[in-house]
């Protein structure tokens, strides 16, 4: 099993430092280091660069979401785990818009964490139960109506579905006509199709779908 390097970012020396010894006991994880904000988080990755980090929501300086912000302009690749207090509909939707792959309450216990660890690990992205039920009750305000306008059986074709799977791992229309070799225009009509198909007009709506049929494990 591949080693999974991580960083942890948290403005809570104590946290931090009892969260690296707790992960370094894993035999498939090595964590890197700890930092204090998300400019030094940016900082250590410029020399050394992490599959994940998991960030503090609220940390001075820089949040983990504008963390992660300017984190997939450099280092795309590079997965964020929010691990925070925060139930707030409005800093889940700001973490999905920035490029999240999961979002876990520090009330979560150990296993928990090392699922979402291994499950980000994988290129999948992870939200506890309690967010999930969150996520999927909050307002698309381009979609008010709701976020799907079809029943449980959406005719979805094998090519939508991978596509929808690329989307949810934050992969670019560019980056999923590269993937699978086909010409962008395609990639367009196809995005659109499902869009259409289950209603929704953004990567939030899309998420939300996704986690009610299933297609994200809470």
């Amino acid at each position: 099993m591949a080693i999974v390097k991580i960083l942890i970012a948290d403005d809570h020396p104590l946290v931090a430092e009892s969260l690296g010894m707790l992960l370094d006991m894993q035999d498939n994880i090595e964590v890197l280091g700890t930092v204090n904000n998300g400019w030094q988080a940016l900082s250590f990755v410029e020399n050394s660069q992490p599959d994940i980090i998991i960030a503090d929501l609220q940390m001075p300086l820089l949040n983990g979401i504008n963390m992660t912000i300017r984190l997939r302009e450099k280092y795309p690749k590079i997965k964020v785990i929010l691990l925070t207090m925060s139930e707030e509909a409005t800093d889940i939707r700001e973490g999905l818009q920035a490029g999240i792959y999961a979002y876990i309450m520090k009330s979560a216990e150990r296993p928990e964490l090392l699922k979402a660890i291994q499950v980000v690990s994988s290129g999948q992205k992870y939200f506890s139960e309690k967010i999930a039920k969150k996520l999927a009750e909050i307002p698309n305000p381009e979609n008010p109506s709701g976020y799907s306008t079809l029943d449980d059986e959406v005719p979805l074709t094998p090519r939508e579905l991978e596509i929808m799977r690329l989307v949810l791992q934050n992969n670019s229309s560019i980056e999923i006509s590269e993937k699978l070799f086909l010409a962008l225009n395609t990639v367009h009509t196809h995005r659109r199709n499902l869009m259409k198909k289950i209603g929704v007009n953004n990567s939030i709506g899309l998420m939300q779908w996704a986690i009610k049929h299933g297609l994200i494990e809470p």
